[in-house]
């Protein structure tokens, strides 16, 4: 089913961190922008900006972006540029002022000195040289000033404002002024921190890039989990303690728009946690050695076993040609849901079983 524009904004919500602390330590490189103390209070600010952002994106029924034709997805990864070109417009614009905005002395504005630069198209390899057209730069500007931030240097109260002329636009946000310097230090961030296992640090206001210490997996598993049930939550939980103890490591990457939560034994990957817009929260084992114990699959409920015994092959859809894998390789998968709490114990002794055939292989 086609994911709708109040669909991206709910999975964009769930990505923001819900538990950023009030005290951490910044990196040096941002402390020539602001106040350490002002900065962490800035990013609170930024947050609550976002979440004003997403629920106006939820609200506004006329929002219907109109994808570029293309082949249905099945990956995990949203293509903004592809799937939601107005959103995509909207994060270039706050991905250019954030990083070439200059922050006032008083920090309660933002000036950006070239429309020119304010309207390039961002893409995520940060090679765009493409433009966003006058029209859609007035109604994505105009959608920002619904979400509170003000522009000055352009009368976007006339039908067709004219840009020709405009040497600079004064960016500023009424309702708290010191989310500025959030949206400042999250745009250099940006700039000079993303990854390709972390792509988008603005939209995400991925604080921890911020910090000069190492990123604490836990952490991020307590983001991950916390729009989950008690009960699956727990189960989640129960999994990453058990197998971090088990001798697994556990990495973290963050994709466009979703989340891996990956763990693997001597390099190769066992488990993985996700969520995304396209797939929503998922567990997927990737289990190679199941006829090694398949004396213990026999006791497993019968749509399990076979489903096992199945395996998860290619499974690549009808036709040719790029875009036509469904990711059948990545592994057995199965909806992060309340069904799964009733196979919990079978899915452990699973993993413990494959992890145990792995360690024996290693030893022998």
């Amino acid at each position: 089913m086609e994911k709708t524009m109040g669909d991206m904004a709910k999975c964009l919500k769930q990505l923001i961190p819900v538990n950023i602390p009030e005290t951490y330590t910044i990196k040096s490189m941002f402390k020539e922008i602001s106040e350490e103390e002002d900065i962490r209070k800035g990013v609170l600010a930024f947050r609550e900006f976002l979440y004003r952002f997403c629920d106006r994106l939820i609200a506004d029924k006329s929002l219907c972006d109109i994808p570029k034709k293309g082949k249905n997805k099945f990956s995990d990864e949203t293509t903004l540029s592809v799937e939601f070109p107005f959103l995509n417009n909207i994060r270039s614009i706050l991905l250019n002022i954030g990083q070439h905005g200059i922050l006032s002395e008083k920090c309660d504005s933002l000036l950006v000195n070239d429309w020119e630069m304010l309207s390039l198209k961002r893409s995520l390899n940060k090679n765009s040289t493409t433009k966003i057209s006058v029209p859609q730069m007035i109604k994505s500007m105009r959608f920002l000033t619904e979400c509170g931030i003000d522009f000055d240097g352009i009368d976007l109260s006339v039908k067709k404002p004219d840009v020709s002329n405009i040497d600079a636009i004064r960016i500023t946000y009424p309702d708290n002024h010191i989310m500025l310097t959030g949206w400042k230090v999250l745009g250099i961030a940006q700039n000079e921190l993303s990854s390709r296992k972390n792509d988008d640090i603005l939209l995400r206001c991925d604080y921890r890039m911020l910090k000069d210490e190492d990123i604490q997996v836990d952490s991020i598993m307590k983001d991950f989990v916390y729009h989950l049930s008690v009960p699956l939550k727990e189960f989640v939980l129960k999994f990453h303690e058990h197998y971090l103890e088990s001798g697994m490591k556990c990495n973290v990457e963050l994709g466009f728009m979703c989340i891996h939560v990956i763990y693997s034994y001597k390099g190769k990957s066992i488990l993985r946690f996700s969520t995304s817009l396209h797939n929503g929260y998922r567990m997927i084992l990737k289990t190679k050695n199941t006829s090694k114990y398949a004396d213990v699959i026999e006791e497993f409920p019968v749509s399990l076993r076979e489903k096992i015994f199945k395996g998860y092959g290619c499974d690549r859809k009808n036709g040719t040609g790029h875009g036509n894998c469904q990711k059948g390789c990545e592994g057995f998968r199965f909806s992060l849901d309340e069904s799964l709490l009733d196979i919990s114990q079978e899915l452990e002794i699973w993993l413990d079983s494959e992890l145990a055939s792995m360690q024996k292989n290693k030893k022998g």
